[in-house]
């Protein structure tokens, strides 16, 4: 019996710790999702309340060509996207 009570408390242990790892959710990936598309549209400044999600942004801008500016106001990040052009 002890054996069974160790094993579930060790399995659940493991999952919280794989789970726990996982750093981005899965409204998170949603919300970047639409940020992209809003960016792709010409819109070059968005606000967030969570700071986490400014991270997201600087990943997904140095992958795809963009430099941001963050400003940080009193409740929410604003962050402007800006262009890198190619330099010859």
């Amino acid at each position: 019996m002890k054996k069974i009570v160790v094993l579930t408390f060790s399995t659940i242990l493991a999952l919280n710790l794989l789970s726990a790892e996982q750093t981005v959710s899965n409204a998170d990936q949603k919300w970047l999702v639409v940020v992209e598309k809003m960016v792709a549209s010409g819109q070059t400044q968005i606000t967030t309340p969570v700071e986490a999600r400014t991270q997201l942004l600087q990943d997904w801008a140095k992958k795809n060509g963009y430099s941001i500016k963050i400003t940080k106001t009193e409740s929410t990040y604003r962050v402007q996207f800006f262009k890198d052009l190619a330099k010859n």
